[in-house]
């Protein structure tokens, strides 16, 4: 029974399920001892986000680590990034118990090993399954390691990319912590910078009684709309469960796609620098990507998902790595991707350029494009199939499908989380773009 949920939960980069349908605490307990039996390290940082399942999942992976004579270093409730920062300070392999932006009912595990390296479905987290497949003592609980605060070396490492006196005290903000993990260190990260920012739903709560803690969906993101305009704010920034994606809005209430935030922060880099190498994933805009490359940024294309992005970036020694789902990569964060870390390189571009969000973005006038549309569907690969059946000439595959025309562009890909087909589209003018979304619907609904 537990080899089928096994098979269930391990998805590209990650694992996640429903808590007590797919992942029990006995699972729970069997990939924490695999993962303790993989990577070669007597110490193993463990963490969580703050979902009303975490006690139990805690007590399971904690007691699945130390049955194998490893030990664990708890850290607590804390971000994502947080983890993965530790783990490359002190050379230590990690693990998070998170779901992200996923309902509250579920869990999950993201793993890395020493130096924040990444685990992905390529880069061992199958062997993972397979061990876990394999392992047969029985469930039981060990003593629970003492919780040990992270936090200020967390930030000091920060304090080295962003100095706090870079960051200036006239930026105002509104954050919606979506009542995720933020909330658990943004008393600390404010003391340390100095933030003048207006919080929404920043206590940690895993029923996400407000919405959920997905800032893709624009719905999610109208309190925070709302905050910004009626307290004529500079922006807002809106933050997943773990923290570790971070969506913007500028002055005027318009969304900063994740295409765009690349763009910003190239550029941005691109004037430290006289070269730079980024790494983007299939969803990122073309029309973004042109634009960097006309400006002689170096770009790389990777599958979507964080163990790719980083893998690439570490194999070519490359300076950022952007996701269109709003997921930010730098080099001196270990090639891990932060939230926390994007917003304070953000309050760094408006401190240094001392101006508004929205005429920051007045010099970007790229395609329409369509954000993220996502579909239930039956079957991911028939319906893939419709559609390139329905498009003359080739599709690009390496991530999904993707159709490059003169008019638009589109990629449709598989969920690597979430049962759905995802559509990212972009094309010449708005007309073009509505069309195009209404037909790759109606062959999706056939």
């Amino acid at each position: 029974m537990d080899e089928n949920k096994l098979d269930l939960i391990f998805k590209a980069y990650d694992v996640r399920g429903v808590f007590n349908e797919t992942i029990t605490p006995e699972v729970g307990f069997k990939v924490g001892a695999a993962f303790a039996s993989y990577v070669d390290s007597d110490e193993i940082i463990v963490g969580h986000d703050g979902r009303i399942s975490n006690d139990e999942m805690f007590t399971a992976v904690s007691s699945g680590i130390q049955i194998m004579n490893k030990s664990v270093l708890y850290v607590g409730t804390v971000p994502t990034d947080l983890v993965y920062t530790l783990s490359g300070i002190k050379n230590l392999p990690g693990l998070i118990i998170t779901a992200s932006h996923n309902p509250k009912q579920y869990t999950g595990f993201k793993f890395c090993d020493k130096g924040a390296v990444a685990i992905g479905q390529e880069t061992g987290l199958g062997e993972i399954k397979k061990i876990a497949k394999n392992f047969n003592e029985n469930f039981k609980i060990s003593n629970l390691p003492k919780e040990i605060n992270m936090v200020d070396l967390y930030l000091e490492h920060f304090k080295k990319i962003v100095k706090t006196t870079e960051i200036s005290e006239k930026v105002k903000f509104c954050i919606d912590g979506g009542n995720g993990v933020l909330g658990s260190i943004i008393q600390d990260l404010s003391k340390t910078y100095n933030l003048s920012y207006e919080g929404l739903f920043m206590d940690v709560d895993g029923n996400f009684p407000n919405h959920p803690a997905d800032p893709s969906d624009e719905n999610n993101l109208l309190d925070l709309k709302n905050k910004v305009l009626s307290n004529n704010l500079d922006f807002g920034v809106a933050f997943d469960g773990d923290a570790d994606r971070s969506v913007f809005i500028d002055d005027k209430g318009n969304l900063i796609s994740g295409s765009l935030m690349t763009c910003i922060i190239s550029d941005w880099l691109l004037e430290k620098q006289s070269e730079i190498k980024i790494v983007h994933n299939v969803n990122v805009q073309p029309s973004v990507i042109e634009y960097l490359k006309s400006k002689g940024v170096e770009t790389i294309r990777s599958k979507v998902g964080h163990s790719y992005i980083k893998k690439i970036m570490r194999d070519n020694d490359a300076d950022f790595g952007g996701e269109h789902s709003a997921h930010f990569y730098l080099r001196e964060n270990f090639y891990a991707d932060s939230g926390i870390l994007t917003l304070l390189i953000f309050l760094k571009i408006l401190s240094e350029k001392n101006i508004k969000s929205s005429e920051l973005l007045k010099k970007y006038e790229f395609m329409p494009s369509s954000g993220e549309i996502n579909f239930t569907v039956q079957d991911v690969g028939l319906s893939l199939n419709k559609i390139e059946n329905t498009f003359e000439g080739d599709f690009d595959k390496l991530d999904g499908i993707s159709y490059f025309s003169d008019d638009f562009w589109f990629n449709v890909r598989g969920s690597n989380t979430e049962p759905m087909l995802r559509l990212n589209a972009e094309a010449i003018d708005q007309k073009t773009l509505d069309n195009l979304i209404v037909k790759i619907s109606n062959i999706i609904s056939l």
